[in-house]
């Protein structure tokens, strides 16, 4: 995968074609100091924003503190367009607003250098950055159908791309970048143990199971309130104690039972009447609602009916004639309906009188019940003896409940016995997996090879020392990727600690690795931003040299930008230094990347 053409809607940004080989992104201006702070200023062009853009481009989740979102009311109408050249030789071109900026699109397409600003036709419309649906996820989408990689391809292809593109002040480190400072090593270390040809699944497996023994650990750690398992057997112990504490108590509950004989109380009884009482109440409140609907349809009843010389009246009063033969009917209709009223009130006083005898007789019922169950309560309570047999049943209970919570106690401290074991046997695997990925790194390696040859090469013909491609076991049975500089008594030197050496460095690592999967499927481009800065002249022409060969031989892109200042001094001019068809924009005070301020 190569960068081809990257462009907008706006007439502000001016499009930028990229050739296979070297390419150059030019600041046109010094640096210069800020007199009162003496540090170099910002140039404000647009190279390290090129940057952030190819990344957005490429689906990058945008964050509150991304440039783009601080200043998106800058960007409300912007569309912008990455056109890249895929391995397959096809091309695809993605589009992607600032505004609506979850929203990707998708064109494939055969000829390179093509204009979709105004098309309507997409291969995928407005896909969700968000989906959880890998059939309209477009990285996903992307990576699968697009990218289609034969290398790390069961690695998201962002984490890789972050090595690829650099910003200016991104050289500090080869390996850990900005982006996994916050993140486990489970999320890089992985990926380039793989692109370095060694197994990745070793690697894998081990951090999962650091992270199932740290998950356990933690987990008893908050568990552990009291140290339950440290006391086993303690509790058991405890257990034994309550039981027995519990049969002593039993026993003396039984032996209460002559005194229910003998003093002939029934303790079902007083059981028996609460029911009763029960049952009586609510027959009570059943009976006081039949009443009172009763007694509503006997005053509703009373209420005076229309009469016919009422209606006369009415109609009269609005000089409408009233028949007859109609008032007769309608007197008729009276009669009879007060008729049936009458017949009605009757029936209704009878059940009235009926139910009024039936609450009555409840609550006679229910005085005695009360009357009784006061009774037998207050000779209960008078009793010293079933006093004595309230208190050994609240001792039961009690009792009873402590043996439970001792027996949770004892689940919980088994659980976590059981976490423990679990932990035992995840340091053991630790440890074999440990043994193995220090035995992965003592074999022979030919991927890992070829990358420290060329990684040794590059760094070499640029900074004329030998730089040393370190893959080691740490005490922690996981690995560390580190980078050495030798001297010219082949001991270790502080170089590479230097910015200088650090940047030939870092530019090192990921041109090997393109070198050595040139003939892959894989990304074949890299965009340093500043990469040649602080770099001494020598070391410039030397590698941008290096740079043109190993692009023409593995068919590479290389992508740099830099200003006028960082020009060696024997050449003239950018174009002195550069070819022509290299240097793909130019960016000056008046003609800056988007050519607006912010």
């Amino acid at each position: 995968m190569k960068l081809s053409k990257i462009y907008a809607n706006n007439p502000n940004f001016q499009s930028i074609s990229f050739i296979d080989g070297l390419n150059v992104i030019y600041g046109d201006t010094d640096d210069t100091i800020n007199l009162s702070t003496g540090k170099v200023q910002e140039h404000n062009l647009g190279k390290t924003s090129l940057v952030h853009l190819i990344d957005f481009l490429l689906l990058k989740e945008l964050k509150t503190d991304d440039d783009f979102i601080k200043h998106k009311d800058k960007f409300l109408d912007w569309v912008f367009f990455l056109e890249i050249k895929l391995n397959n030789g096809k091309y695809l071109t993605i589009r992607r607003a600032i505004a609506s900026n979850t929203k990707i699109s998708f064109k494939e397409h055969f000829l390179g250098n093509q204009d979709f600003t105004n098309e309507e036709n997409w291969n995928c419309l407005d896909l969700s950055l968000n989906s959880t649906n890998d059939n309209s996820n477009p990285k996903h989408i992307f990576r699968t159908k697009y990218l289609e990689f034969d290398i790390a391809k069961e690695f998201k292809f962002r984490n890789f791309l972050a090595y690829l593109l650099r910003k200016q002040g991104a050289y500090s480190e080869v390996f850990r970048l900005e982006k996994f400072n916050r993140g486990k090593d489970i999320y890089w270390k992985p990926l380039l143990f793989h692109l370095l040809g060694f197994n990745k699944k070793l690697l894998e497996e081990k951090y999962s199971l650091d992270d199932d023994i740290k998950e356990n650990e933690n987990f008893i750690k908050k568990s552990l309130k009291e140290k339950e398992s440290e006391e086993i057997y303690k509790l058991k112990a405890a257990i034994e104690a309550k039981e027995v504490e519990k049969n002593e108590v039993a026993q003396k509950l039984n032996s209460f039972d002559f005194f229910e004989k003998e003093q002939s109380i029934n303790f079902e009884l007083v059981k028996n009447i609460e029911t009763q009482i029960s049952e009586l109440n609510r027959r009570e409140y059943a009976l006081n609602y039949q009443i009172e609907q009763i007694q509503k349809s006997l005053d509703s009843s009373n209420k005076p009916s229309l009469k016919v010389e009422d209606i006369q009246t009415l109609f009269k009063e609005v000089e409408i004639f009233f028949p007859n033969d109609l008032t007769k009917t309608y007197q008729e209709v009276i009669n009879f309906s007060e008729q049936i009223t009458k017949e009605r009130e009757k029936y209704l006083k009878e059940e009235l009188i009926e139910l009024q005898e039936k609450k009555d007789r409840v609550n006679l019922e229910l005085k005695k019940l009360n009357s009784k169950r006061v009774s037998d309560l207050s000779m209960l309570q008078e009793k010293d003896t079933f006093i004595k047999y309230k208190k050994y049943q609240e001792d039961l209970v009690k009792l009873e409940s402590e043996i439970f919570s001792y027996k949770q106690k004892l689940e919980n401290a088994k659980a976590l016995e059981k976490y423990q074991d679990e932990i035992d046997k995840n340091y053991e695997q630790v440890k074999k997996l440990a043994n193995k990925i220090k035995e992965e790194l003592d074999k022979e390696n030919d991927n890992f090879g070829k990358i420290k040859k060329i990684f040794q090469e590059i760094y070499r013909k640029t900074f004329e020392y030998t730089a040393l491609l370190i893959v080691e076991p740490n005490k922690n049975g996981n690995v560390e990727f580190k980078t050495d500089v030798l001297g010219q008594n082949q001991d270790s030197t502080a170089k590479d600690k230097g910015t200088t050496s650090k940047r030939i460095l870092c530019a090192s690592f990921v041109l090997a690795i393109l070198i050595n999967y040139s003939q892959n499927s894989f990304f074949r481009f890299a965009y340093h931003d500043g990469i040649l800065e602080g770099w001494g002249d020598n070391h410039k022409i030397a590698f941008i040299n290096l740079i043109r060969e190993y692009c023409k031989e593995y068919n590479i892109q290389y992508i740099i930008s830099l200003i006028k200042s960082e020009i060696p001094k024997s050449f003239d001019s950018v174009n002195s230094f550069f070819k022509e068809n290299e240097i793909r924009r130019i960016l000056g005070r008046k003609d800056t990347l988007f050519n607006i301020e912010f």
